[in-house]
């Protein structure tokens, strides 16, 4: 053989070893977009702070106060967080804030919330909530972003959200090493709900409460693979808003949790198919699949719960990967949900 066939076999080779790395490092990431042009104003009112430096030796003039300073925030966390009570001038609903920020639990929960997201210790959480309604305007630009608010609620409420508000109960996040968390009873808290009151999570839990309330209009029960892919897209939008944060930080899980899940994708997906669970109409199995607990029935226990959210996630970005032109807005709007069954394949 001659050298010059040989050395053009050679470089064809090289070439054809090359051409992967080529194509791997020319890939574009979709959700990676340029957000520092889109203009955006984020609305933060401190709640619990007003309630709980405010001057309650005069009850029904403060009260009065803050419902004319912060409106239908005050009466919001008043009327339905705290339910207590509903006229202005009550003098019934003064007593009962003014002895809701006297108490002694509730302050000292306070002081926690303080040494965390006090004055401008809640600046980083800021700028992160405003990094996602950028993202947010980005993808939606005619949406309105929420004003965000926090709040005590004395662990009524986590996340209060709706198309114009964003609450976030602090309480709940000033995490699952502090005495006062380790001191909740744990018939109300079990640990696998403590193990989640930690600060990582407070923007991605603000975050896709606002997504789930948001588009809850396209959440259809009628099988488990239906809730399925409805919350992986929420988890895709929050993807798009948060892309920068770990992955199994925005499904809340810990990063054990999230390779087990990695590594098992394949035994999840024949379990379900074995079962046949994805067509299942039984409240039990969607529940048993999608809500919060110790770890996921029918799998081992050292699963995380929630797979059927971590798995519609995967089958969502799968889909969206190959179509990668699809709109987010369109995203949501597609209701056949074997359009995302007939692109998944598991463990890739």
């Amino acid at each position: 053989m001659q050298k010059g066939m040989i050395r053009n076999k050679i470089l064809f080779f090289l070439a054809g070893l090359s051409l992967p790395v080529f194509l791997w490092s020319c890939r574009h990431d979709p959700l990676e977009v340029d957000v520092s042009e889109i203009p955006l104003t984020l609305d933060v009112i401190r709640l619990d702070e007003a309630v709980f430096n405010a001057n309650w030796d005069s009850a029904l003039a403060e009260n009065q106060r803050l419902y004319s300073e912060f409106d239908g925030y005050y009466r919001l966390f008043t009327e339905f967080i705290l339910n207590a009570g509903t006229p202005v001038d009550d003098p019934a609903t003064a007593k009962y804030m003014a002895g809701f920020a006297g108490d002694e639990t509730m302050n000292d929960f306070y002081r926690e919330e303080q040494k965390l997201f006090g004055g401008e210790k809640f600046v980083p959480y800021i700028e992160e909530f405003s990094s996602a309604f950028k993202h947010y305007k980005y993808y939606f630009p005619s949406e309105t972003v929420p004003v965000v608010f926090t709040y005590q609620s004395g662990f009524n409420y986590k996340v209060v959200p709706n198309d114009t508000l964003l609450g976030i109960g602090l309480e709940w996040y000033i995490g699952k090493d502090n005495e006062l968390i380790k001191r909740l009873s744990p018939e109300v808290f079990p640990q696998y709900e403590k193990d989640k009151m930690i600060p990582e999570y407070l923007v991605v839990d603000g975050v896709k409460g606002f997504l789930k309330v948001k588009y809850q209009k396209y959440l259809k029960m009628d099988n488990l693979l239906s809730v399925m892919i409805f919350y992986g897209k929420i988890m895709y939008l929050t993807d798009a808003m948060l892309h920068h944060k770990p992955d199994y930080v925005k499904i809340n899980y810990s990063e054990d949790e999230w390779k087990w899940c990695k590594e098992n994708e394949k035994l999840i997906w024949i379990f379900l198919a074995e079962n046949n669970l994805l067509f299942s109409s039984s409240m039990r199995d969607i529940v048993q699949w999608i809500n919060d607990g110790p770890f996921t029935t029918g799998l081992p226990q050292e699963s995380p719960s929630r797979i059927g959210i971590w798995m519609g996630w995967q089958m969502v970005r799968q889909y969206m990967d190959k179509h990668p032109g699809t709109p987010l807005n369109r995203l949501m709007e597609i209701e056949d949900s074997n359009r995302f069954l007939n692109t998944y394949k598991p463990g890739k």
